[in-house]
């Protein structure tokens, strides 16, 4: 049985027209709900992210979870976060997901956000994958009925926020939090995928803060840039150290449900990283970093919500030629060997090129200071340092998460994709992509962000 645990916003509101409308009574214009319920699977399944595992998992060390935040502004328009201790959102879910939340409760692609807080420590999410690692079909067959579970889950969820809608404060504040490290070290022979204390990180911690007209702490929604992978490839599910800085806040503030977005973490690790005790550590640290934030008054958020979408399509670089598939297919790398029969078998000719992916880049903005840049894939940090630094100002703040909508493979940019390694090149035999993506990778993201951006910006001007 799924275990639901439901939070309602109680507060009494009115506004006279006949009065002047102080700060707080706009405040308590949003209207907000949050509900979370386990996905701990109930039965063994193959574990995701860690090739070294050669059986399933054998039991369970911290449950997973599915989270859902609602938020309506004062003109009705919404939006629905949905976090899940889950590595990926495969485009089965994504569009299943967004095909019935539109039937059953009228919510548009853009008022939709998903996030994964790509956890090692969960169980592999579609028989594509089984097939790719190579493990036997009746584990992929096993991935598809538990994500059919948690997609229903996650449709409970929903209708459940959005009917229990109470009005609320929504606050924005931020701290910082230390333990990512880049994790791409130049070396004579290329970049290794090891620690690299010099590399670029983003250690910011955006928090957004949902409270009642009592004040009391109803709901936290933060980011941060860092692989969620401090444990290792243990056998037992867990949420990692996301799983831990969320258990530590709802444990503190009784009552709050924590939810974690994942941001640009794609080249980024936490260290230390070796056990359990370091998962645990780390997450006390990031939880540490959110109560901080709540420390300062944080800025109210008047009760404004204005969201966008788009599918960016994404060029893959051309293929390599017939004669390197065919001998990388007849490698003794099980994981280089299918990989390049997938391709040959899906562009047999020469000069075939896989057509564009559909990268979802959605933008929100919550009053009229705060943007959200929601990106698809596993995004390295550049991505959001870039865009923190040409989008924001001192009256104009920038959050940006990746790992969101669809999330299938890496999202390198320019810089990286020259320098080659892991992220760049390496991981594309592990997640079903054809190859690496174009070297104009980058300018296509960044410009869809600028236009959804400037767009939205003007529009809350008028």
């Amino acid at each position: 049985m799924v275990r639901v645990a439901v939070l309602l916003v109680t507060a009494w509101f009115g506004i006279w027209t006949v009065m002047p409308v102080t700060a707080a009574e706009e405040s308590l214009a949003w209207k907000a709900a949050a509900a979370k319920a386990v996905i701990t699977p109930r039965e063994p399944l193959w574990m995701a992210g860690y090739a070294s595992r050669t059986g399933p998992s054998d039991g369970v060390l911290v449950d997973l979870y599915a989270k859902a935040a609602a938020l309506v502004d004062a003109g009705g328009h919404r939006l629905v976060i949905v976090t899940l201790d889950l590595i990926e959102i495969p485009e089965k879910l994504r569009a299943s997901l967004l095909q019935q939340a539109q039937q059953k409760y009228g919510l548009e692609p853009r008022e939709l956000l998903l996030n994964v807080s790509h956890t090692h420590g969960g169980p592999m999410v579609s028989a594509q994958t089984v097939a790719d690692w190579g493990v036997s079909e009746p584990w992929g067959a096993r991935a598809e009925k538990y994500v059919d579970d948690v997609e229903k889950t996650i449709l409970q969820l929903v209708g459940q926020v959005l009917t229990q809608l109470q009005p609320v404060s929504l606050s924005y504040c931020h701290a910082r939090c230390g333990f990512a490290m880049n994790r791409r070290l130049p070396s004579a022979a290329g970049f290794q995928l090891a620690p690299y204390p010099d590399g670029p990180v983003d250690h910011d911690v955006p928090v957004l803060k949902i409270e009642s007209a009592e004040k009391k702490l109803l709901a936290v929604v933060f980011t941060y840039a860092c692989h969620n992978t401090a444990i290792g490839g243990i056998m037992k599910i867990n949420g990692d150290y996301a799983g831990y800085a969320q258990q530590n806040l709802e444990r503190t503030h009784e009552g709050t449900i924590a939810l974690f977005l994942a941001g640009c973490g794609g080249d980024q690790d936490p260290q230390p990283r070796r056990s359990i005790a370091d998962a645990e550590q780390l997450g006390n640290s990031l939880a540490s970093a959110v109560e901080a934030a709540l420390v300062p008054e944080a800025v109210a958020l008047p009760a404004k919500l204005e969201s966008s979408l788009e599918m960016c399509p994404l060029a893959f670089a051309p293929l390599p030629p017939r004669s390197e598939l065919e001998a990388q297919a007849n490698s003794p790398d099980g994981f280089v060997s299918r990989h390049a029969r997938r391709v040959l078998k899906q562009w047999p000719n020469a000069g075939d090129q896989p057509p564009d992916y559909d990268l979802p880049i959605q933008i929100v903005r919550l009053g009229d200071r705060l943007t959200m840049v929601v990106l698809g894939g596993e995004p390295v940090v550049d991505y959001s340092l870039r865009l923190k630094r040409e989008l924001s100002s001192e009256k104009q703040w920038v959050w940006v998460t990746g790992y969101s909508n669809l999330v299938n493979c890496y999202v390198p940019n320019r810089r990286v994709l020259l320098e080659g390694g892991y992220e760049a090149t390496g991981a594309v035999i592990y997640q079903s992509r054809p190859g690496p993506f174009h070297i104009d990778v980058e300018e296509r993201i960044v410009q869809s962000v600028h236009r959804q951006v400037n767009k939205l910006r003007a529009a809350g001007q008028r």
